[in-house]
């Protein structure tokens, strides 16, 4: 499923605001359309006609919303005879390209969990099997052999006497050697854990924002920046926000909307630590003081403080 990308601007844009709520409307169902059949926001004049009548048309075309061939927009593609082009739509939007090899992608996860879980189970269907046909022969073989076995004396082999390993005081316990555990397949140095034990994860369960495809768009890059200065990074917020639902599994109905909320807590957060008194004193001889020894400090000089007020009252 793709989604036809609105940043929570866009009510307030005065583009919007000049268009009005049904020009506006008409806005997002051609958005829809676009976004649905991959057209990279070229659209048809039929499907264009269809959803609006000529007058919220001509209202996104005088605003800048929508172009017609040969307008004069430079950031924007020219479309065909006939047709209509939505405005900076591949700033906000994935390419078809992007697109398909999202979901190339995903169907490539999801085939390989299929085949992992599938050899898992035909393996200990295989050692059910065995263990199951060796018991079989087990028991099948116990009668012969205690009929054809030779009669020993009970007594210790090889020398005479005891020996003390032969008898239960200071006997020594040899230790079985531990069982095998499971062979897995070694984990991508860039992709969870890591070890010749360790399972891969994402065949088992694809992550949402994986297999939707999300990636961070130019236009999304320069709202960050835009917005909150060169303060922020916006590829690096991208990947620790992937890193952070990828681990989490949970899903969203917009990604980019999720995306702006990351971006504007992770500010917030920086801004308040910036803004954060410090809990470090400097003293008459240079030496400074953290933590407790500081509060202590400045505790002392509070105290100082009232009893010369009180000296001089």
């Amino acid at each position: 499923m793709v989604w036809f990308a609105l940043d929570d601007g866009f009510d307030t844009h005065p583009k919007v605001r000049k268009a009005g709520n049904a020009a506006v409307g008409l806005f997002v169902r051609l958005g829809v359309h676009a976004t649905k059949h991959l057209t990279e926001g070229h659209l048809d004049g039929d499907i264009v006609t269809a959803y609006g009548t000529a007058a919220t048309i001509r209202k996104l075309l005088t605003v800048g919303m929508l172009h017609e061939p040969g307008h004069g927009c430079p950031r924007c593609p020219q479309p065909a005879d006939g047709g209509f082009y939505i405005h900076d739509y591949l700033d906000y939007n994935k390419s078809r390209a992007q697109i398909e090899a999202a979901r190339e992608a995903a169907r490539k996860r999801q085939q390989k969990g299929r085949d992992t879980a599938r050899a898992n189970r035909n393996g200990r269907d295989s050692a059910a099997n065995l263990g199951s046909k060796s018991r079989q022969n087990e028991r099948s073989s116990a009668p012969n052999c205690d009929e054809n076995a030779p009669l020993f004396e009970d007594e210790p082999a090889g020398q005479e006497g005891s020996s003390r390993r032969d008898t239960h005081e200071g006997a020594t316990v040899v230790p079985s050697p531990p069982l095998p555990s499971q062979n897995y397949d070694v984990a991508d140095v860039d992709r969870g854990p890591t070890g010749s034990s360790a399972p891969d994860l994402d065949a088992y369960a694809p992550s949402p924002i994986d297999t939707d495809g999300w990636t961070l768009a130019d236009g999304l890059r320069r709202w960050a920046v835009n917005t909150f200065g060169a303060g922020i990074d916006p590829d690096y917020e991208a990947a620790q926000f992937v890193s952070h639902f990828r681990s989490t599994g949970q899903s969203r109905r917009n990604w980019n909307d999720e995306y702006q909320k990351w971006v504007r807590r992770s500010a917030k957060f920086a801004s308040e630590r910036a803004n954060r008194p410090s809990n470090v004193i400097a003293l008459p001889n240079g030496q400074q003081l953290t933590g407790t020894d500081a509060k202590v400090a400045g505790w002392m000089a509070i105290a100082e403080q009232l009893r010369q007020e009180g000296d001089s009252a």
